[in-house]
């Protein structure tokens, strides 16, 4: 199955589909609401008084409604099938579900500590005066949307539904979090829902935890702090369970991975690497799960480095390329307690195999068009400067890039390096006209060459937290 036939499966934008209007609904006219201005009012308010919050979560929930019915209406799906049919019965233009989406974004505060109030303010945008603002839109939009992402008898409605949701899961919003990670861990959620709300996983990861942006917390909050601790690895669980578990991704056949067929391995691989590009959200190399035991979601992003050969179907490049830009996200260290173990060899090579794995098409053909080289290449750079700051225990995200540069091991100053002159640079470099530069020669041999010293270090660790069996590298084939 090529990557177009995927990514048409994984829209449904094919015909096939009747859309229907909800109870009350106009088939032949888009909902309207008269509530947004009120919502941007709240949006810049600092925080919601005790005697307005009953008022506010009135507008919240109309504000909330008014997509609910504006995303299921069935003139949303006509006229992605009709390219003609431009506007409803009021001669209102009919949206793009892109442009529902587009529009909502400037609703939704994402808690983010390197979003400045402005160029001379080094304070958040985004703070605790959010905090009722984020809390009420958030359990508005969870109560609409819900409903119908699971019961609306329509397959695309559903569909738009969890993209629209997971865009709100931008604020990071607690309601949101019990959701996905009930949708991601329940086997019958339709693959083509779940490819969204992995998506919408990845934005309540990204989200910071406003109240404390300096420990680098994930967003969900509760008074009990191991409480919310297990919220956040219930759903980092979840996430993991679908890089590591076919049946978490599609019915397979009997429940057994040798009866899979080619497309159906090719449906696995593309929502795979969503849920690879979202446990690199995860911001710590280990973490208390759901409850209580260690998450090491970093030990996963390895196994996807090194292709492993237990996971189905085998990573691949872009696999790899993923795996290592998440890798780059998880600091060694938590609430400024560094992780007792953690090995920085382990880390360093993982990532050297996964280059290996990710860059050898681009080394033996320089014209190789597999891939997006130069993008990936420069999300792989960008992630490496981010990377060098986490392993000081006291660094804080508010106060941009300053870090105590010794404490980066020498194993991943030393790989960060040789893959930036050896890898990265070359890949970027460019001739005439934006072409490859062909005289720019990507060093694979140079890599393996590496990995192998690597490998053969008589002080080798061969596991990422020291007496922790569940991270050790797992065994592949040398490359």
């Amino acid at each position: 199955m090529t990557l177009p036939r995927l990514t048409a499966w994984v829209l449904l934008v094919s015909a096939g589909f009747i859309a229907t209007p909800a109870s009350g609904q106009d088939a032949t006219k888009l909902p309207q609401t008269n509530v947004s201005s009120q919502i941007s009012e709240r949006k810049e308010q600092r925080g919601i008084a005790k005697e307005e919050l009953k008022t506010a979560q009135g507008q919240f929930q109309t504000f909330a409604k008014y997509y609910a019915d504006l995303i299921s209406h069935p003139l949303i799906y006509k006229a992605a099938q009709d390219p003609s049919l431009k506007v409803d019965a009021n001669g209102r233009d009919i949206p793009t579900v892109d442009a529902i989406i587009k529009g909502l974004d400037r609703f939704i505060l994402e808690p983010n500590p390197h979003v400045r109030t402005s160029s001379d303010n080094l304070n958040p945008k985004v703070n605790i005066h959010n905090a009722d603002y984020i809390r009420e839109l958030g359990t508005a939009f969870d109560k609409e949307l819900k409903p119908i992402i699971e019961n609306h008898p329509d397959r695309v409605v559903r569909i738009n539904a969890a993209r629209l949701y997971a865009a709100v899961c931008q604020s990071g919003a607690n309601a949101h979090w019990p959701t996905v990670t009930t949708w991601l861990a329940n086997a019958n959620t339709p693959t083509e829902i779940k490819y969204y709300i992995l998506q919408a996983a990845a934005n309540l990861l990204e989200a910071g935890d406003l109240l404390e942006y300096k420990s680098r917390r994930h967003a969900y909050d509760e008074v009990s702090r191991n409480a919310a601790d297990q919220k956040i690895g219930a759903l980092i669980a979840a996430v993991q369970d679908c890089i590591v578990n076919p049946n978490a991704l599609i019915a397979v056949p009997e429940g057994k991975i040798e009866n899979l067929t080619p497309d159906q391995l090719a449906v696995i691989g593309f929502v795979r690497r969503q849920a690879i590009k979202t446990l690199g959200r995860v911001r710590f190399v280990t973490l208390p799960g759901p409850k209580g035991e260690p998450l090491y979601p970093a030990h996963t992003l390895i196994r996807v480095c090194v292709s492993d050969p237990t996971l189905v179907p085998v990573p691949v490049a872009a696999d790899c390329a993923e795996a290592i830009i998440g890798l780059c996200n998880m600091a060694p260290s938590r609430n400024t307690t560094p992780v007792k173990g953690f090995n920085p060899d382990a880390m360093a090579e993982a990532i050297a195999t996964g280059i290996v794995t990710f860059a050898g098409a681009r080394a033996s053909n320089p014209l190789d068009r597999s891939l997006p080289w130069r993008g990936y290449a420069m999300r792989i750079g960008d992630a490496f400067k981010g990377w060098r700051p986490l392993f000081d225990p006291l660094y804080d995200p508010t106060q941009g890039a300053k870090f105590d540069a010794a404490a980066v091991p020498k194993d991943i100053t030393d790989i960060i390096g040789r893959v930036q002159a050896g890898i990265l640079a070359p890949i970027e470099k460019v001739g005439v006209g934006g072409q490859p530069d062909l005289a720019a020669q990507v060093d694979i041999e140079g890599m393996k060459a590496f990995l192998k010293q690597l490998r053969g270090n008589p002080k080798r660790s061969g596991m990422l937290i020291t007496g922790v069996a569940a991270t050790a590298l797992p065994k592949t084939d040398s490359k």
